[in-house]
């Protein structure tokens, strides 16, 4: 996600993995798998069930455990190897068998998704560089409705990739809080939802507290940081 698309197109209907795919991967990792729009309900009816990673002469299966819900049609579940895979393979993940037709929205059209597995496991935690900070809000309407987001800026030092896990809670009592997963795309992060959908339900000019995690793609969380202060950017008008 960058900043022009966070704040104009939705995203459509289907799935998005993190790492994303095509890229090169612990041996240890975890696949994160979304379901957007009509494909939150079929993610979610996979927890419980066994995925498949096929590679030349090597097959690792998945267990589907429960991950994050989005108040905004969104939804993650983790998926765990049962075993590592073996260095310097080309894994594809059989999506294909359980979610027949789906569209992976980061992945290239028609091709199932697949990773490069690295030379050997990750066991080491991200190290905060920098640690998170709202540089700016923005606002955008569109046909669709109205976008609106805040930017967090950061930075880890991580050979993985990475991504956080937020806990938003407004700066009121009586309002549950909310815990969605933010990937992380050149040390910037964006926290808020789209015109028709999203990770975060962010009101005009509200106050919130977010709470950030960073892990890996091997699950190794990085120490904890401040609770980050803000309010959401406003739609009205001058």
């Amino acid at each position: 996600m960058c900043a022009a698309s966070a704040s104009a197109q939705c995203t459509g209907d289907g799935v998005q993995l993190y790492p994303a795919p095509g890229g090169i991967v612990p041996t240890n990792m975890r696949l994160l798998l979304e379901g957007v729009g009509t494909a939150r309900s079929p993610v979610l009816g996979l927890v419980g069930k066994l995925l498949r990673l096929e590679a030349d002469g090597h097959e690792v299966k998945l267990k589907v455990t429960k991950g994050w819900e989005s108040s905004l049609g969104r939804a993650v579940v983790i998926l765990k190897l049962s075993e590592p895979m073996r260095t310097d393979k080309r894994y594809l993940l059989r999506l294909d068998e359980v979610l027949p037709g789906v569209v992976v929205l980061n992945g290239r059209p028609g091709v199932q998704p697949s990773w490069l597995s690295g030379k050997g496991p990750d066991t080491k935690a991200p190290k905060w560089v920098k640690k998170p900070a709202v540089s700016e809000g923005f606002v955008r309407r569109s046909p669709q409705g109205i976008a609106r987001f805040v930017k967090l800026n950061l930075a880890l030092r991580e050979e993985s990739p990475a991504f956080l896990v937020v806990k938003l809670a407004p700066r009121r009592l009586g309002v549950s809080p909310q815990q969605y997963l933010l990937p992380i795309q050149a040390n910037t992060a964006y926290l808020g939802h789209e015109a028709c959908g999203g990770a975060f339900a962010l009101e005009d000019g509200r106050s919130y507290r977010a709470r950030i995690e960073a892990f890996d793609a091997a699950g190794n969380l990085a120490p904890s940081t401040p609770p980050v202060d803000f309010e959401a950017p406003s739609a009205q008008g001058p």
